[in-house]
């Protein structure tokens, strides 16, 4: 287990640039799951100053993946 945070809007801009790399290679599934990646992470911190551990990170990433397969 790894005690690595980071804020929260540092992880959202992350996400979104990996979009938008993605959508210049024309790989848009992908991309829009880091979309959804984003939107999940700022929906559940709003505050987005907020450290978020890179755990909680991956939580949320897995939750995302599990809605969009069901």
């Amino acid at each position: 287990m790894s005690d690595y945070k980071i804020q929260a809007k540092i992880a959202i801009a992350s996400h979104l640039s990996d979009a938008q790399e993605l959508l210049v290679l024309g790989m848009n599934l992908k991309a829009q799951r880091e979309i959804n990646y984003a939107k999940a992470i700022l929906f559940k911190h709003p505050d987005t100053t907020k450290e978020v551990s890179e755990e909680e990170l991956d939580d949320i990433c897995r939750l995302v993946d599990k809605r969009l397969n069901s």
